[in-house]
């Protein structure tokens, strides 16, 4: 695997050699854009609406927009002079809670590898963030952008991940959360049958169980376009609940929904002892 990034975590007066390895990639199915009447790839130029023409790059600028046609015009060397500087070492600023750290905060993510020279160090670094459960905290220039960033272990191994930074989390708020005063509230028994529901619908995660149905469908569509294959049938919808459901309504979907799942359980099982005798 190619290293995208090497060079130093320092810690105080610590330093460990490593290199950074894409963790995740995009896997989505990209489709060409063509011109109907010849086939021929469409390109996308620059083009200016006030003088309706092509723009070359040398005639391009830079600008804030203040509204009411009115710019604020950057250069280029005045983005080079606030560039962050090339940094091949990443200094470990803090450490903290993995769990103060919120997941909605980590964006990219790239394994930590290292060579021989700097493996002992590696390993204690390793040891210690499982031990004591702490992420480190510092900032990274990757590919000339400077990024907040996260080093966390998993069991195998240390991840490092992009992380956003405060102003660009939304608040959490209450997303059409009913609350009226004259509504009955969530009584026990739809607590019960609810609680019934996740306890049947439990199990060990499994990456690998979820598939891109998009990306499956897609390649599907574009399959039967080649072979001329009829488009595969959908799969079999689940009970839902409605969207103006009542509380008897609500019961009622929860206790089917349960059944529902009861059921499939059973014909799983069913199956798997018929393949095994």
């Amino acid at each position: 695997m190619h290293a995208v990034w090497k060079g130093t975590i320092q810690i105080a007066k610590f330093q460990i050699p490593v290199k950074l390895y894409a963790a995740t990639e995009d896997r989505e199915l990209s489709l060409k854009q063509t011109h109907a009447p010849c086939g021929g790839s469409i390109s996308h130029l620059k083009y200016c609406q006030a003088c309706d023409a092509k723009v070359e790059p040398e005639e391009i600028r830079k600008g804030y927009d203040l509204g009411g046609g009115n710019f604020v015009e950057i250069s280029e060397e005045e983005l080079k002079g606030i560039a962050p500087q090339a940094s091949k070492t990443m200094i470990i600023e803090q450490f903290a809670e993995d769990s103060a750290v919120s997941r909605m905060r980590l964006k990219r993510h790239y394994y930590i590898g290292t060579d021989e020279v700097g493996e002992e160090a590696f390993r204690l670094f390793h040891a210690s963030l499982l031990q004591s459960k702490k992420v480190g905290l510092g900032y990274l220039t990757l590919r000339s952008v400077q990024s907040l960033a996260a080093v966390w272990p998993l069991e195998e191994g240390l991840v490092l991940s992009t992380m956003l930074y405060e102003d660009e989390i939304r608040p959490a708020v209450r997303v059409n959360v009913p609350v009226h005063p004259s509504k009955p509230e969530v009584t026990e028994a739809h607590m019960f049958v609810f609680n019934q529901l996740i306890q049947a619908m439990s199990a060990s995660f499994v990456g690998a169980k979820y598939e891109n149905k998009y990306a499956e469908a897609l390649k599907a569509l574009i399959e039967s376009k080649v072979t001329k294959l009829a488009p595969k049938a959908n799969d079999k919808e689940l009970p839902a609940i409605p969207r103006s459901a009542n509380l008897e309504d609500l019961l009622s979907t929860l206790s089917t929904s349960l059944d529902f799942v009861k059921n499939e359980s059973d014909a799983f099982s069913q199956s798997d002892f018929n393949q095994k005798h």
